[in-house]
């Protein structure tokens, strides 16, 4: 790699803090190269914000609503040109944990996000159809119109995102099949995703069992790039894992869990060597937490700290329905990383977090 394409690579990775305050505008990241990237968002409304993501100043389409204390997230993948500049445009105010994150994967055209249908309702096969004139395929994934499902064309690392939109209805979209899920209720459209490793001629579909999809709901991927699975780290029911060479590759004796914490447990998980994750190499990484509170008004906080105290993302969820975020980050080798239950007394089946690595 030669040190211009070095200091090009360090420069493509960017994460911005919003901060506590009330505008209708920010800044904008300009793309240095084209390519594709991750853009993630998440709103920390207080009462209420709408974040929408703006392409040269125009809104795309694609956006987060944090609503009633949780956070609200959105996750795709897009090709951008050279030049485009990347901003947020958002009402109400956006508190401490709002963020955008901008990350560079490759120069290729190899990924999708689809925008799903509006109108359709859950039916006998429960199975969402996409829409074709909105559909970018690369080489990685071809989509079987026929029979609505996506079928991966080479082993690898993959990024899922999933974002329903219910209007005033209830959703709930199954990725996979058996990879996550996400819900919907009302007008908190959150959303939810993660980095999977995932072989050649698997099927992929997002199905989803009751409720009304509005125009708003988008599922994208991306093929990672590279062999990064040993890099992935999956952790469902906040029951962590070792670094493995294999997604499902989990060792009982290496789970912990926050099922059993009270509200009043603040405790992090920095006391056990198994309890921290140490990075095996420095570089650019995907964060996606999301987290589930359960059923009835159940609330649900938790933090993820690196190195010393050092506070660097957190998700909220409550009211019964999952909450999830993604951001970028540049971690360095041996960086720790561990998580704090802030508060919560239930953390549900669909909490998971993930985190892998860009380049």
């Amino acid at each position: 790699m030669t040190t211009t394409t070095a200091t090009l690579r360090m420069l493509l990775l960017i994460c911005i803090s919003l901060g506590q305050i009330r505008l209708v505008s920010m800044q904008s990241i300009t793309m240095p190269i084209d390519g594709v990237y991750l853009i993630t968002m998440a709103a920390d409304p207080g009462e209420r914000t709408d974040m929408f993501l703006q392409f040269n100043g125009r809104d795309s389409g694609f956006v987060a609503y944090g609503i009633d204390q949780a956070v609200g997230g959105l996750g795709v993948a897009v090709y951008l040109e050279a030049g485009t500049k990347v901003s947020v445009r958002y009402t109400g105010y956006a508190q401490e944990y709002s963020t955008l994150g901008v990350g560079f994967v490759s120069s290729e055209k190899r990924f999708v996000t689809l925008r799903l249908n509006e109108g359709q309702s859950a039916g006998p096969s429960n199975i969402v159809w996409f829409d074709q004139r909105l559909l970018a395929t690369g080489a990685w994934i071809r989509n079987y119109a026929e029979d609505n499902y996506m079928r991966v064309g080479v082993s690898g690392m993959y990024w899922l995102a999933v974002r329903p939109d219910c209007g005033n209805g209830a959703v709930s979209l199954d990725v996979g099949p058996g990879l996550f899920k996400v819900f919907c209720d009302g007008d908190k459209a959150l959303s939810a995703s993660g980095a999977f490793y995932l072989k050649a001629q698997r099927n992929l579909k997002a199905t989803f069992t009751s409720g009304y999809l509005q125009s708003g709901t988008t599922f994208s991927f991306v093929r990672l790039e590279g062999n990064q699975q040993k890099y992935i780290k999956h952790s469902h029911h906040i029951a962590f894992t070792a670094w493995t060479d294999r997604v499902g590759g989990h060792k009982v004796s290496e789970w912990l869990s926050f099922n059993k914490a009270k509200a009043t447990d603040y405790g992090s998980l920095y006391n056990s060597a198994k309890r921290t994750w140490t990075i095996p190499t420095t570089g650019n990484y995907i964060v996606s937490m999301r987290g589930d509170p359960g059923a009835g008004r159940n609330t649900l906080k938790v933090l993820l700290y690196k190195n010393n105290n050092k506070y660097v993302f957190s998700w909220f969820a409550q009211l019964g329905t999952t909450s999830g975020q993604a951001a970028c980050f540049q971690f360095n080798k041996g960086d720790t990383l561990w998580m704090v239950n802030f508060y919560g007394s239930h953390v549900g089946k669909e909490t998971f977090m993930s985190i892998a690595l860009l380049w």
